[in-house]
C-alpha cells in the first residue's frame, strides 16, 4: 500500500485508534473501503491500484480488532453493530461528507450497519461487494466453513473463496492460519453474532436503505451465493445488481479490474 503512495493514518477515539491507509485526491467524494471477515485492509490492494488514476480520495481501513486496529480483549467489543459505532465516529472525527462507502463480505454487512443508522446522511453511496446480510440458507454449514478448525479446513475455505487463483499455503503456513483465525477475537465475535443474529443479520430491514447501491456478486460464490444476492436486490429499491461471471466470493481479489470499472462507472453516475 505504501509502495502505491498509501499514508498509514490513525484515528483516536479516545482509548481506542483505528487504522488505515489514505491516498489523497482532488474529488470531494471519498471512498472508503471495509475488509471481510479473516482479512485486513491490504486485501483490497488490487482494486485501489485501478481507482489511483481517477483522483479520488481513498481510505481504506483495518476493521476494529483486526490488523493494526487493535482492541481491548473485551468481549462486548468484538460485535459488528458496535464495530459500526467506533467507524461512524471516526467518519465524525475526520470530517467526512459525500462518502462512497465500499465493503466486502462481512465489510458489506458492517457497511449496511453504518448507512442504516446514518442519519446525518454522511453516505451518499453504497457499494457491495458479494455482501453478508441475508440470512443463509445453510447456516450450519457456513459456520463451520468460516471458522476452520483444522489444516484440511483452512483448504476447503480456500476452495470456497478463490474460483482460479486458489492459495495453496504449506503446513506450515495453514497451521499459523488455523491459530490466527481461532483466535480469541474471532471466537467473541462468533459468539456475540450467533447470541444475536436477528439484530446483526437485516434480511428485509436493509428495505430501510434508501440511498444508491450497487451490489456485485459472483455467480459461483457458495458463500453469498446468487439468491441471497438477488433477493437483497428485490428489498433494497432502485439498487443494481451486477453479476462477475465465474467467480466465487474473493472477488476483491481475483476480478480487481473489473470491479474498479463499475465501481468508476457508479461513482461518476453513469450506472
Amino acid at each position: 500500500m505504501k509502495n502505491m503512495g498509501g499514508k498509514p493514518r490513525y484515528v483516536n477515539l479516545g482509548g481506542i485508534s483505528l487504522f488505515y491507509w489514505e491516498f489523497e485526491g482532488n474529488s470531494s467524494q471519498t471512498i472508503i473501503f471495509l475488509h471481510g471477515l479473516l482479512d485486513e485492509g491490504f486485501s483490497n490492494r488490487r482494486i485501489i491500484k485501478e481507482l489511483l488514476g481517477e483522483n479520488y480520495r481513498i481510505l481504506v481501513f483495518d476493521l476494529p480488532g483486526y490488523g493494526k486496529s487493535k482492541l481491548p480483549m473485551v468481549k462486548f467489543l468484538y460485535q459488528i453493530d458496535v464495530w459500526a459505532s467506533l467507524l461512524r465516529e471516526a467518519f465524525d472525527i475526520l470530517l467526512l461528507k459525500s462518502i462512497i462507502l465500499v465493503g466486502h463480505s462481512m465489510g458489506g454487512l458492517l457497511a449496511q450497519h453504518i448507512v442504516l443508522r446514518d442519519k446525518e446522511s454522511v453516505v451518499s453511496k453504497l457499494i457491495l461487494l458479494a455482501p453478508g446480510g441475508m440470512p443463509h440458507p445453510k447456516r450450519q454449514e457456513m459456520q463451520e466453513l468460516l471458522f476452520p478448525k483444522s489444516e484440511n479446513d483452512v483448504t476447503t475455505l480456500l476452495h470456497h473463496l478463490y474460483g482460479v487463483d486458489v492459495p495453496d499455503p504449506n503446513f506450515l503456513m495453514r497451521k499459523t492460519l488455523v491459530s490466527v483465525w481461532n483466535g480469541i477475537e474471532n471466537t467473541y465475535l462468533q459468539e456475540n453474532t450467533i447470541k444475536r443474529e436477528d439484530e446483526i443479520f437485516h434480511g428485509k430491514k436493509v428495505k430501510l436503505i434508501k440511498i444508491p447501491t450497487l451490489i456485485l456478486a459472483g455467480t459461483r460464490d457458495e458463500i453469498t451465493p446468487p439468491a441471497m444476492m438477488k433477493e437483497m436486490k428485490t428489498y433494497i429499491k432502485g439498487s443494481r445488481l451486477v453479476w462477475i461471471n465465474d467467480a466465487k466470493h474473493a472477488i476483491h481479489l481475483e476480478r480487481a479490474k473489473e470491479i474498479a470499472k463499475e465501481i468508476i462507472l457508479f461513482c461518476k453516475n453513469k450506472r
